[in-house]
């Protein structure tokens, strides 16, 4: 069974009722105005065509351009929310392979996070707040320069403690 919108089903039994209308002789213009249609009179032909090829039913006047089956009812909606309420450290990945095998049916990992999320099931996407607490890190290399490495013309390091040689100084060269 194919599921339609609202918006989907009232269009279709507005252009019925406008193509009924038509046959009895009433004015294109002031049905249209009456229905809220806004049509070219050029689309009537395309209209009648699918009427008649669809039994003269309004199912055969459905647009569908607009809308889709809907995937997730509220009774497999349900099912989630309860697949989630009784192990919380489902990932959505894993719900959604259990929604497949369950419904054949597949769902990406990004729809059972709106769900769970609408379903108030989820934390609210984006980057979590971790409040520090009030221990200071000990800091380790307070006071460490890291010099450029550049040596001035009496061998010692430019930047650093001028009072200590240099220990490359010590070693006998070879």
């Amino acid at each position: 069974m194919e599921r339609y919108t609202v918006r989907q089903v009232n269009r279709a039994l507005a252009l019925q009722q406008l193509l009924q209308r038509l046959e009895r002789g009433e004015k294109f213009e002031h049905v249209c105005q009456d229905l809220s249609l806004s049509l070219s009179r050029d689309y009537l032909p395309e209209l009648r065509r699918r009427y008649r090829l669809g039994d003269s039913t309004w199912e055969a006047l459905i647009d569908h351009r607009h809308g889709h089956v809907y995937k997730v009812t509220a009774e497999r909606r349900a099912w989630l929310r309860q697949q989630k309420e009784q192990n919380p450290a489902l990932t959505q990945h894993q719900l959604a392979q259990r929604f497949q095998d369950e419904f054949q049916v597949s769902l990406s990992q990004s729809q059972v996070s709106n769900i769970l999320r609408a379903e108030g099931l989820a934390l609210p996407g984006g980057q979590r707040f971790h409040a520090q607490d009030n221990s200071h890190l000990p800091v380790e290399r307070a006071g460490v320069f890291f010099p450029s490495g550049r040596r001035v013309a009496d061998g010692r390091v430019e930047h650093g403690d001028r009072d200590r040689p240099n220990p490359q100084s010590d070693r006998p060269e070879a």
